[in-house]
Formats: C-alpha cells, structure tokens, sequence
C-alpha cells in the first residue's frame, strides 16, 4: 500500500488560507453603518478586486515559482539581501503579535454572548490561554493537520452565516431592488479601512509552500478559490445584515 502524503493538496490549503485571510463577519456591521448598506455592498466586490487580487496572483506565481519553507522571507533575502530578508520577517512577527492577540479576545467577547460567565473574573483570561495553547498543539501536529482541520472549521462555522442569509432573503425578497444610496455618517474611509483589513494577509499562505503538493499548479488555484470564496462569503454576510434592517 503506497505511504499517504503529509503534504497540503489542494482543499486543505484553500480552507487554510481562507483563515488566514478572512478576518470573519467582525466589523462587517460597522462597515454597514458607516458607509450604508448599497455602498458596503460595493466596497466588498470592489476591494478584492483592486487590493487583493494583484496580491493573491503575486503570492500565488512567486510561491509556486520559489516553494521554499519561509514564503517571504525567501523572496526578499533572494531578491534584496539578507538584511532586508530580516527586516520583512521581523517586522511581520511584530504585525503578527499584535493581529493574533486580538482573535482570543474576540473570541472570549463573543462566547460572552451566549455564556455571560465567559466574561466574569478571570475565565475570560484563561479561555483565551486555552484557545491560544490549543492552536499552537495543533500547529505542532503539521500543516495538513492544520490544513484539514481547517477544512472541518469551515464548514462549522460557515454553516450558520448560510442559514441565516437565507433567512433574511426569504424575509425580504425586495432586498435586490434596495437603491444603494449615499455613505453614511461620512464613514466611507472607515469602511474602506474595515474592507481592506477584512482582505489582507496573503502572504501568509507562501510560509509552508515545502510542505503543499505539487505546489506549480496548486498555489495559483488556491489563490483564486480562495479569494471567490471570501467575497462569496463577505457579501452574503452583509445582504443578510441588510435583509434584516
């Protein structure tokens, strides 16, 4: 019997990237408010197309041409020196601190939604350690483990956005005719800024270019069903704010 490949193929890997980079339906609502519901609408098909899409094709050509463990940090030492190579990982290891930090927390925040006591003394500081010690025994166990389990996360947490934007359509079928009207609150560039956050973190996805299979032909696939799959998810989660104003 042939030997199972540990590498990612090519599902794991969308649902991994999916996660790197879609900051979830969090500050979708603030968008809505700021900007108004037709023109939020709008900045979630526009941003992809103008900020992540060159950026995913980038990552995707320069990860299937150099698939080395390191993504970035190979391109600029390669490209620029080792000094710059430093540079751009340091300064991603610092961006990451402070990004990582906050998906605990917000994680505590809404399980304080359903469970009140997840917020009371200490249990929020320890709920979050558990979710951070749990990533990190689940990073240790390898990128297709990761890459699976995320592929199972998916599905669990997506399930509930598709019921509820269901429902809201079926509660408001005039939702296709809702004029998109001016910004509100002259919030646009807040809710530019919201979007552009909502579609960042590529790169992210070039660090275990090693251990994908065949890695030439799935980085540029991954890259594009990827990108369908988050502007899918985006809009559907804001019409179904929408539907339920």
């Amino acid at each position: 019997m042939p030997r199972r490949s540990r590498k990612l193929t090519l599902i794991p890997l969308v649902a991994a990237t999916y996660f790197m980079v879609s900051g979830g339906p969090y500050g979708l609502e603030e968008l809505v408010q700021d900007t108004g519901y037709g023109v939020g609408l709008v900045i979630l098909i526009l941003i992809p197309l103008i900020w992540s899409l060159p950026t995913s094709l980038m990552v995707g050509e320069l990860s299937a041409a150099i698939p080395a463990e390191g993504g970035f940090y190979v391109w600029v030492t390669r490209a620029l020196g080792p000094f710059w190579g430093f540079q751009e990982a340091w300064l991603s290891l610092a961006a990451s601190v402070f990004d990582m930090a906050s998906y605990p927390a917000v994680f505590v925040l809404y399980l304080g939604r359903i469970w009140p006591a997840a917020t009371a003394g200490y249990n929020g500081m320890l709920i979050a350690a558990a979710v951070v010690v749990a990533c990190v025994l689940w990073n240790l166990a390898g990128a297709r483990a990761v890459g699976e389990g995320s592929v199972l996360l998916g599905i669990l947490l997506l399930s509930p956005f598709a019921f509820i934007v269901v429902f809201a359509l079926s509660r408001h079928p005039q939702l296709a005719n809702t004029p998109i009207g001016p910004p509100v609150h002259d919030g646009l560039l807040a809710g530019i800024m919201v979007a552009m956050w909502n579609y960042m973190g590529w790169d992210n996805a070039s660090t275990v270019a090693n251990e994908v299979e065949n890695p030439q032909r799935t980085y540029p696939r991954v890259m594009m069903l990827t990108l369908a799959a988050i502007v899918v998810s985006y809009d559907a989660c804001a019409a179904g704010v929408l539907g339920h104003r």
